[in-house]
């Protein structure tokens, strides 16, 4: 219940009569009497005499000690239905400058931008006082769908004495120190001054505004009770901020309760901060002008929104999902091939390969995927996993032509190379599996100088046939920056095959063993990334065409 108090109507005064007290303070202001502290003790003490009156507007920063020198401000007198509302942002001549030890300091590391609750989408960070309060807002908040990823209590506004603007300039400040989402409030407590207290010291008869109400108000409130009239009008004033400092946009809420002096106290606070709270948030889903500041909120009970992630299917990565299929769907040949036509190659599962390219292209890392100009391949299954790595990078994708060097001796058909293509580069190489004399051919100028190419294919076993298709770059005067592939057979030690090549290499998934027909797989798939994108040891020097040094463009490859 929102508790007010009952004020007789000669006791409300209106906005004429506060500007005439203010006028009759100021005009009296040169007539003020010369009372030291201890002639207030000395009337305190004495019965028989009066204490002057105190001005109505309360006292001086010299009367008053301290942050509770202002005079109370008569709010909008709302009415118990409407204790609570979202309002328009403050316009005011200049900007609050907020402050914080916290994040103003050189090791403060932003929180992460993704949730570790189980159904919750967003995280927002909070500049709440309370720690009551603070328990509340994070609990609260996960019926929207967004976790509390901090709060920061010791957010301060300079030099401000209006509460809305206060709490705007907190959550923006503390939007963009983050990096989050974020939602502060202010909240300010304002005692009455009495107007007719014959028997009260002037510091006690004072009007009083806390801008903050912590400890410190409730020691003001409990003093303060022991000398006044309980019908002593308080009132707190809450208003909520939220902004968002990626869009540049927010919303403000503000929420007030009066109460008689006996019946205040810190915890009354508490009402206004949870009516100004719940307004601001349900601002943010339901009204236009507001709603635009958070896309996509929405009101749904945490127990629901827990109970169907945890229930839900896990979402897996491309990695994850690779190793799935390897595990549940390849084969073990007797030549130590591993048959993966389940998804890859004679069936292919497009979905499985557009994420596992998402996530070649992460574990390359920018300072190869950034530079690279085209992609070269070979063989369908290797343009299965080249096409979508290709379409992420949006640039082209070349394909060579894969045969045996001389195709008549083995009753094969005319070789395709040379007839396709007029103008052929080729490079020769021995495969494991399919013996001596491999050729690769590529149109001379489907590379050129200027052009960084990755190679791409779908196994790495022997790397034999990569390391020809990086001579084949080599022989076209481009330059290869990295080698990623779907799938290293790690136990036939490829990667060492290819040491000679200054550049990095990426799998999604790493077979260790095929031993008895059981394919294990690596446990840490995700080291490639962190040594590719750590420090690849090419160099991107104008004139430098990696390879050469040890395989001159002029020398046979056959040699």
């Amino acid at each position: 219940a929102v508790l007010r108090c009952a004020a007789d109507d000669e006791r409300v005064r209106t906005e004429d009569e506060r500007r005439a007290e203010i006028a009759s303070v100021r005009a009296a202001g040169s007539r003020k009497a010369d009372d030291t502290d201890d002639d207030e003790e000395e009337e305190d003490d004495d019965d028989d005499e009066v204490a002057p009156e105190p001005p109505a507007t309360g006292l001086k920063s010299d009367e008053v000690g301290g942050r509770f020198n202002y005079v109370l401000a008569d709010g909008p007198d709302e009415s118990e239905d409407d204790a609570a509302a979202f309002v328009d942002a403050p316009s005011l001549a200049s900007e609050p400058v907020a402050s914080s030890p916290t994040l103003d300091a050189a090791a403060f590391e932003a929180p992460s931008e993704t949730p570790l609750v189980p159904g919750l989408d967003r995280t927002w960070c909070t500049a709440l006082v309370s720690d009551d309060y603070v328990n509340y807002a994070r609990y609260f908040l996960r019926e929207f769908g967004v976790e509390q990823a901090a709060n920061f209590d010791d957010v301060h506004v300079d030099d401000c004495d209006d509460a809305a603007a206060a709490a705007a300039a907190a959550a923006k400040y503390l939007s963009k120190k983050t990096g989050r989402p974020a939602i502060a409030e202010s909240t300010v407590l304002e005692i009455e001054a009495l107007e007719s207290a014959t028997k009260l010291l002037p510091r006690a008869a004072a009007a009083y505004r806390v801008p903050r109400v912590d400890a410190a108000a409730a020691e003001l409130l409990e003093r303060l009770a022991t000398v006044s009239p309980g019908d002593r009008r308080t009132r707190f004033v809450t208003c909520c901020a939220f902004h968002d400092a990626a869009t540049g946009l927010g919303a403000n809420s503000r929420a007030e309760v009066r109460a008689d002096l006996e019946s205040a106290d810190v915890l009354t606070a508490g009402i206004t901060r949870t009516e100004a709270f719940q307004a601001l948030l349900m601002a943010l889903i339901n009204d236009e002008r507001a709603a635009a500041a958070a896309p996509g909120l929405k009101f749904e009970f945490f127990e629901f929104r827990r109970e169907r992630a945890i229930s839900a299917p896990p979402v897996l990565t491309g990695a994850a999902q690779l190793r799935e299929r390897l595990r549940n769907d390849a084969r073990v040949l007797s030549n130590g091939n591993v048959d993966v036509s389940a998804f890859v190659g004679s069936n292919v599962d497009v979905a499985l390969l557009d994420d596992a390219a998402a996530e070649l292209h992460r574990r390359l890392g920018p300072l190869v995927t950034d530079h690279v100009t085209k992609i070269l391949t070979t063989g369908a299954s290797g343009q299965q996993i080249a096409l979508p790595l290709a379409r992420f990078m949006s640039v082209p994708l070349v394909v060579c032509r894969r045969e045996v060097e001389d195709a008549s001796d083995k009753d094969l058909s005319a070789p395709l190379g040379r007839v396709a293509y007029a103008d052929a580069v080729d490079v020769t190489y021995r495969s494991k599996h399919f013996g001596p004399g491999q050729q690769l051919y590529l149109p001379k100028d489907a590379l050129t100088e200027r052009d960084q190419v990755l190679v791409v294919d779908d196994f790495l076993a022997s790397g034999s046939c990569q390391e020809a298709l990086l001579r084949l770059i080599s022989k076209c005067g481009a330059r290869p920056l990295g080698l990623a592939v779907l799938v290293e057979k790690a136990f036939e030690r490829g990667r060492d095959f290819l040491a000679g090549w200054p550049v990095p290499v990426a799998s999604v998934a790493s077979i260790v063993s095929v031993e008895n027909g059981y394919i294990e797989l690596a446990e840490d798939d995700d080291a490639d990334s962190d040594a590719a994108a750590a420090a690849p040891k090419f160099q991107l020097e104008e004139g430098v065409v990696l390879g050469l040094d040890f395989l001159p463009a002029d020398v046979d490859d056959a040699s």
